[in-house]
């Protein structure tokens, strides 16, 4: 009786928690986003404080321990890293501290890491890092509910023969395609890798899922709506957004993906779906989900949680801050995307946009590789409806960015190289064109975008 409760009731409000948006001040977010606004308006200083603390041990930590080993295997395997890691996280902790405390503002090269487009942008009061530690620490300790107490097990084998059909995917990528739609991209890539390493998904399947489904979520695609001038069209916005993400998937699993085979994490048990012949496959969901919620003991979850929240801490947000900020350095005050996508003014020239429109178009299609909300910065103020649509959505279904997901694909346990998540950018844009073409010119005939 213990476990039917235990799989009921916390995976019910694992599920409300973090699928389903509801109204606080007249704002309607799922219980993640209501969090950070909450931590961000009323204690806001008090959590700075709190990441500046996490950015000096980080830094501190990291070069002590490039000369030191501790006795104790865990906290070595949190500070001991590569020689890239090792510089990538001193000089993220060390540009984290700089933003936040302003440190050399009175000196011109440092204008150039404050800026509110570069450095500003990633750390601060409004900084991606900013939310990203919040959504991180309470993300992860609730991630359990949706991962360990039976509703992966129960949709997954309810779903399973659909997604497979579709996706060729087990039916528990459900759970991390709605975490990600709905929630956040890279809560949905930090399940899928924990999906991983628990025997839920093979390498290859975990590969499609991570860069397939893990787009960012509902809330981010609405400010984006909203800025691009969308806000009242946002359901045909995000409708857009999700149909391609869901064409792009079906390709993407058909493909031949040598790097990533059908081969397990080393050490685990392949969690794989048979269901015997004299159950339902209710039944057989519903008792699987029992059995995983009788397994699964909230102390030795909630710890592992916390181990998780650290390793994130340490060996996620520093390289995000250094990768995100010169990746923002160099689209900010360099020419780089615009040389790089020259070739695509004469496309967007030849699929009927203006020379003016197509010039603002190009770079606004590859600068999303830094980071998703910079084509909507390089496109609002193109004079083309179709255009900021266009770009808009493409933002999203490259899926791709080093400033956040990008670096977490890269730092997974799935195994992915910088070249990999490079080649996963340049090839869900390039499928993503002319299936955005069509959308856009569909929506313009029936009167709803103009040219």
């Amino acid at each position: 009786m213990i476990n039917k409760l235990k799989f009921i009731f916390l995976s019910i409000f694992g599920f409300i928690f973090f699928l389903i948006p509801f109204k606080i001040n007249g704002e309607s977010k799922i219980a993640i986003s209501h969090i950070v606004n909450f931590v961000t308006v009323n204690m806001l200083h008090s959590f700075i404080g709190f990441t500046v603390i996490c950015a000096w041990v980080v830094l501190i930590a990291t070069v002590l321990f490039t000369f030191y080993s501790s006795k104790n295997k865990y906290v070595n395997s949190v500070f001991k890293a590569s020689p890239l890691n090792v510089v990538l996280r001193v000089v993220g902790s060390f540009l984290y501290l700089m933003v936040v405390n302003n440190w050399f503002q009175n000196y011109k090269f440092a204008g150039i890491i404050l800026d509110g487009n570069t450095g500003g942008l990633m750390a601060g009061s409004t900084g991606l890092l900013t939310t990203l530690y919040i959504t991180f620490f309470v993300g992860i300790i609730a991630l359990p509910l949706l991962t360990h107490f039976g509703i992966v097990e129960f949709v997954g084998i309810l779903l399973g023969p659909i997604v497979k059909k579709l996706f060729r995917l087990p039916g528990y990528s459900t759970i991390d395609a709605i975490a990600s739609f709905v929630g956040d991209g890279t809560i949905g890539i930090v399940v899928t890798d924990t999906q991983y390493q628990r025997g839920y998904y093979n390498r290859r399947e975990a590969y499609i899922i991570a860069t397939s489904f893990s787009i960012v979520g509902i809330a981010f695609a609405s400010a984006v709506a909203e800025e691009l001038g969308f806000g009242h069209i946002f359901p045909i916005f995000y409708g857009s957004i999700a149909l391609v993400t869901i064409i792009l998937a079906f390709i993407t699993s058909r493909m031949p993906l040598k790097k990533f085979p059908p081969t397990y994490y080393e050490g685990v048990t392949p969690s794989i779906i048979e269901i015997p012949k004299d159950k339902t496959v209710f039944q057989y969901s519903y008792e699987s989900a029992i059995k995983q919620a009788g397994d699964a003991k909230i102390y030795e979850v909630t710890i592992q949680s916390l181990k998780n929240i650290v390793n994130i801490y340490v060996g996620f947000l520093p390289i995000i801050m250094a990768v995100g900020t010169f990746s923002l350095i160099v689209a900010e005050y360099t020419q780089f995307f615009s040389i790089i996508s020259a070739p695509l003014v004469y496309l967007y020239k030849w699929i009927g946009y203006s020379s003016e429109v197509a010039k603002v178009m190009a770079p606004a299609s590859v600068a999303g590789f830094a980071d998703m909300y910079l084509p909507a910065l390089f496109i609002s103020t193109s004079v083309s409806e179709a255009s900021r649509f266009f770009i808009g959505v493409l933002a999203f279904t490259q899926l791709v960015f080093m400033s956040e997901t990008g670096m977490i694909l890269v730092k997974s346990k799935i195994g992915l190289s910088f070249w990999d998540v490079t080649k996963v950018f340049l090839v869900r844009t390039a499928m993503s064109l002319p299936l955005l073409l069509v959308i856009t010119n569909i929506l313009a005939t029936l009167g709803v975008i103009s040219f």
